[in-house]
């Protein structure tokens, strides 16, 4: 998860003695010059779970930099330094440190906008293959898209394209093309897919169009009158805290009985965010930040409608544009794909007995928050930067463990239509589940 802040002044002068030593070796080629940043970042920057000696990992990278540019010692270039630097920080097995091609950092800046566009014909879904068949089933759906609009949903098993039955197909990736390039043709698009337990065999056509790529909370209402109110990450300034919001607003006008947070696959995103998402279900989230040299202290907080951030002593306020708190029943659902803010979310709401969590373990990076540092060569490398600490100082948990296991089966949900993790939440809720 990442914060958007200053530099401290120990972090600036920092800076300045990076811009000083990369003056110094002028004559460095663009590789060299590219690693002594990525490395100075790592040494004294970096405040993660790994326990490595810092100046020993870059030392080693460093002796593998000179042999890949040795060939070409003065204009090796920022390429050759890429893939290195990708192996150092990979080696730290911290998914808060990585590396952002500058690509990559233009399609995060782009989320952090809420305005991502796919460049392409796309219907916004995710698909993974069947086990034993070649059918496809639908795992994501982009909220606002094609795919969304016409119905389509996760569970959904695709069996055929345009009438062709995938299982004449010889290999998955035959499969995804002739669905690419169906999409792709500006064509309409039939595709015929089995849903739910029952196996309703449905008929859907829609056409491909260039779509926004950025995540946006949604709610559907089941026939129960549960709501689903998925968050898929915290990306969009300014956008998705307010959108959650006004979901319970929603969900409050249409009475309904109980509310499931669906965090499964949360990538988690601004801080910001997700707090004042949090605030749609806790009376009061807080989250303090410190970091490594215990120079930077940043506090949010928010108390009856009104965020207030205090940096180093300085606080500022302001009450939120939308505010609505759920009271009604809840439970969370989490897997191994819940990272950051998504765990961070669910763990607040675990500690304060707000509401049961279901599903996996989380991935296990919900204490610490990344902040990207732009490199010379267009790209930027994320570090784990602060660490997060509850109001009574106990430090955020890694990972979230939920209080019902329920394990994600796809080839269980592509069989049967049944959600199983769902079912559980269901459950915890004193719903009873569909008849088997």
């Amino acid at each position: 998860m990442e914060r958007l802040g200053t530099f401290s002044t120990k972090a600036r002068q920092a800076v300045l003695t990076l811009a000083l030593l990369l003056g110094s070796f002028s004559l460095a080629s663009p590789a060299q010059d590219l690693f002594d940043q990525a490395s100075f970042y790592v040494e004294f920057y970096y405040y993660g779970p790994a326990n490595q000696n810092l100046k020993e990992l870059t030392r080693r990278y460093q002796v593998e930099l000179e042999r890949t540019c040795a060939p070409q010692p003065e204009t090796c270039p920022y390429d050759q330094a890429v893939p290195i630097i990708q192996r150092m920080v990979g080696e730290l097995q911290d998914n808060h440190t990585y590396y952002l091609s500058p690509e990559a950092l233009r399609g995060t800046r782009e989320s952090r906008q809420g305005n991502a566009p796919s460049r392409t014909l796309r219907i916004g879904i995710t698909h993974v293959p069947v086990p034993g068949s070649r059918d496809r089933l639908i795992v994501d759906v982009v909220e606002g898209g094609p795919a969304d609009e016409a119905g389509l949903a996760y569970g959904d098993r695709i069996i055929a394209i345009n009438g062709r039955a995938l299982e004449t197909f010889t290999s998955d990736q035959e499969t995804t093309q002739f669905l690419l390039e169906s999409v792709q043709s500006g064509r309409p698009v039939t595709l015929t897919i089995l849903r739910g337990p029952e196996r309703q065999r449905l008929e859907i056509t829609l056409v491909g169009r260039e779509i926004n790529l950025a995540r946006f909370p949604s709610l559907r209402v089941r026939p129960d009158g549960v709501g689903i109110l998925r968050i898929p990450d915290f990306d969009a300034q300014g956008q998705v805290g307010r959108r959650v919001h006004e979901l319970v607003r929603e969900a409050q006008q249409k009475n309904l009985r109980a509310l499931v947070l669906e965090l499964r696959g949360n990538s988690g995103g601004l801080l910001n965010e997700m707090i004042y998402a949090a605030a749609a279900f806790l009376e009061e989230p807080y989250v303090a930040l410190v970091d490594r040299y215990q120079t930077e202290r940043t506090e949010f907080r928010i108390r009856e409608g009104r965020l207030s951030i205090t940096r180093n002593d300085q606080s500022d306020s302001a009450n939120l544009p939308v505010y609505a708190r759920w009271q009604g029943p809840l439970v969370v659902l989490v897997d191994e794909n819940t990272a950051s803010g998504g765990e961070y979310l669910a763990s607040a709401i675990q500690r304060a007995r707000r509401a049961p969590v279901v599903g996996t373990p989380t991935l296990g990076i919900g204490n610490t928050t990344t902040r990207p540092l732009n490199l010379i060569n267009g790209g930027a490398l994320s570090i784990s930067y602060n660490r997060a600490f509850f109001a009574d100082g106990t430090p955020y948990p890694a990972r979230t463990t939920p209080d019902f296991t329920a394990e994600n089966s796809l080839e269980q949900l592509a069989n049967t239509g049944r959600d199983l993790p769902l079912e559980k939440a269901l459950e915890a809720l004193g719903i009873k589940p569909p008849s088997r």
